[in-house]
């Protein structure tokens, strides 16, 4: 395929206009190309590139996470940067794009389903009323560009809550809510956790949603790009929890129960280790 100027990716990916489409994205590659390549590379214009494509009856979600929050953190949906990469730190700049409510889990959307999705006022991150349930019911496409399942498919945190997994359970936690006007309310929020000593390895997953044709790769400018349809992959990763025991998804290490367990107990008499790095394993995901 010859080089294609990245304002022009999206119409290269089989995204009709009019439909539903998740982005979590790695842009450094593809700016790196880019400027080599035209001389330049800007967030705002790959941003925009994706709204025109979408059209006005579209909608664009993007992660917008901010999962390392701690008890009593404090959240303002216009202000907290997410930690979720630039793609999202740039919508959030935007008016046009509203942010979702759950402070652990919220997307920045912009397009047809604002109203829907911006209204939901889920407690749970991965619950029936949760955006990744309503993107799932309205035929959302995820779109990882120079990023792969097993880093960012946090949809199969839904589908484990969904099967109410044995390797997880319910976390409270409570934040502060900083509205606009600088009101503020402390609310309880709950997370799916990781049991500990499970981590989550979903590399097997990225195998069978490519053989079962629910996931899409292509490589376009040397920049990896993988569509999945998240509909389809649902009844997938379900039928891997209930008949492989989610043998594609996670698994128990006795060495990282060991070391959760020391942490823990380092904790509990006020000694701390490093801040946790934003991955499955020493966090609560």
């Amino acid at each position: 395929m010859p080089d294609i100027k990245y304002r022009d990716l999206i119409t290269h990916l089989g995204i009709a206009p009019g439909s539903v489409l998740m982005v979590a994205a790695d842009l450094t590659r593809l700016a790196m190309t880019s400027r080599r390549k035209e001389g330049e590379f800007s967030t705002t214009s790959f941003l925009e590139s994706l709204q025109r494509h979408l059209g006005k009856e579209g909608t664009l979600v993007i992660p917008a996470f901010n999962f390392n929050l701690k008890d009593n953190a404090q959240f303002n949906p216009s202000r907290t940067l997410p930690v979720t990469g630039a793609l999202a730190v740039e919508a959030l700049k935007r008016p046009d794009f509203r942010r979702t409510r759950h402070p652990l889990h919220s997307f920045m959307v912009w397009g047809n389903y604002v109203p829907a999705l911006a209204g939901l006022d889920n407690k749970s991150s991965f619950g029936p009323d949760s955006p990744f349930s309503f993107l799932k019911e309205h035929h959302c496409r995820m779109l990882f560009i120079d990023t792969r399942i097993q880093d960012a498919f946090t949809f199969v945190h839904y589908v484990e809550e969904s099967a109410k997994v044995k390797y997880r359970k319910y976390k409270k936690i409570n934040l502060v809510m900083e509205d606009e006007d600088g009101t503020r309310e402390q609310r309880e929020f709950l997370l799916f956790a990781k049991r500990p000593g499970w981590t989550m390895k979903l590399s097997g997953l990225e195998e069978l949603l490519t053989e079962k044709n629910v996931a899409k790769s292509i490589v376009i400018n040397h920049v990896d790009f993988i569509m999945v349809d998240l509909e389809a992959a649902y009844p997938e990763i379900l039928n891997d929890i209930h008949s492989n025991n989610a043998r594609n998804l996670a698994f128990f290490s006795p060495g990282l129960y060991f070391r959760e367990r020391a942490k823990q107990l380092l904790a509990a008499f006020g000694i701390h280790t490093l801040a946790d790095k934003i991955s499955h394993d020493p966090g609560i995901l």
